[in-house]
């Protein structure tokens, strides 16, 4: 049994039902019971959310939750809880030789929601994040093992929601021709979206493209990168992007540490290329420096000219439904309760994309509260990594 809980008075905006109205939402036993202004708070902890905004609790399309098993890994139960952030999708820190490990002590026990993709390569991400060794995980393309992904999907089918590859120069080197049709017959054969993930070439962003169907999900689509950019070199957006957004291939900004550029994005949104969904790609090396959290990259889209409105959609109801989710990203009646109190801030402040250009963001969100399957969840120190510093 959760705690009844009534959430008084607030501004309740859910994209999903355009709904933006003062009202209470009322929780039982983890499910949204009530909505509506003014209801009975009898029998519950009432919760004062009066000047504050109520929305569901965000979903982030891209970030790296494998704490402990990574030197990339951050801890969610530690970073979600401020942030607002109910639902982590942990893109591909875990391949079929960690993703036991993964499920068992990680995802299972956290209070947070963290859905994962399984990396192509059989070692995931394990040698990431070492700034001494410097190997992608398909610099070998023999760990892009077929038979042990399916014996994981025998194992773990139901679990897993999608399958990431990085198709970068760091990750793949020269194997693009090799691994980007393993990657497609391994989404295939899982039955499961693939995330591709793009950089430096080799690859090039043209040669990836074609290996992407209605359903999968382009990631890093504001990145400046040589060859892996959806900007051509006069500035405008390649046919191999517009077919892609055509046939519904899905655009996710894993804004990253190297992978988000404020020229970018302004010039490909100004041509058509709007994102489905506005992630992070939140990971140890960036936590502390120019991502730290979801609420902070929703900042730089407002001060590209997004609306509130706008930034909540993509981060909550339209990443849901790109994972098959409807029961996410939602306030509704008879629903699970994920939801998130946040105060909107008008100071403006400065905000940096990957490359150290800055704007200034005039909105900005603060979450005072997050509450998960209808549990509040509150950040702790238990002494478990949230982000490593490097020197």
């Amino acid at each position: 049994m959760t705690e009844k809980l009534l959430i008084r008075n607030g501004r309740l905006l859910d994209p999903s039902s355009e709904r933006d109205e003062i009202m209470d939402v009322e929780i039982s036993d983890g499910r949204i019971t009530g909505l509506a202004p003014g209801l009975d708070a009898n029998g519950h902890r009432v919760i004062d959310a009066t000047g504050a905004l109520v929305v569901p609790g965000l979903v982030d399309l891209h970030t790296h939750a494998y704490w402990g098993g990574t030197l990339l890994g951050v801890n969610a139960d530690k970073v979600g809880p401020r942030s607002g952030v109910t639902t982590w999708v942990d893109c591909g820190s875990s391949g079929a030789a960690t993703f036991e490990g993964f499920f068992h002590h990680v995802i299972k026990p956290s209070r947070l929601r963290i859905i994962p993709f399984i990396n192509l390569s059989y070692i995931g991400l394990t040698q990431a994040g070492n700034l001494s060794v410097d190997v992608g995980e398909l610099v070998d393309w023999r760990f892009a093992d077929l038979r042990e992904l399916r014996r994981i999907k025998t194992e773990f089918g139901s679990a897993i929601a999608g399958l990431k590859l990085r198709a970068s120069n760091n990750a793949c080197g020269a194997n693009g021709p090799i691994v980007l049709p393993l990657a497609r017959e391994a989404a295939d054969f899982l039955e499961v979206p693939l995330m591709i993930h793009i950089g430096a070439a080799p690859p090039t962003i043209d040669e990836i493209l074609p290996y992407l169907k209605a359903g999968d999900i382009l990631t890093h689509i504001y990145n400046p990168s040589v060859g892996g950019c959806v900007l051509d070199e006069r500035m405008r957006l390649r046919p191999s992007v517009r077919e892609a957004i055509a046939r519904g291939v899905k655009m996710d900004v894993g804004h990253g540490g190297a992978s988000f550029s404020f020229e970018v994005a302004r010039a490909a949104i100004e041509q058509g290329l709007l994102p489905d969904a506005i992630s992070t790609d939140i990971h140890a090396h960036n936590i502390n420096g120019v991502v730290k959290d979801l609420p902070h990259v929703m900042a730089k889209f407002i001060s590209l000219g997004f609306s509130l409105e706008q930034v909540l959609r993509l981060t909550t109801c339209s990443p849901a439904d790109i994972l098959g989710r409807p029961d996410l990203g939602r306030i509704e009646l008879g629903g699970e309760a994920d939801l998130a109190v946040f105060h909107v801030r008008h100071d403006p402040v400065q905000v940096y994309d990957s490359l150290g250009a800055s704007r200034e963001a005039t909105t900005t969100l603060e979450c005072t509260m997050t509450l998960c399957k209808g549990r509040i969840v509150n950040t702790f120190d238990d002494g478990r990594a949230e982000g490593r510093t490097y020197s």
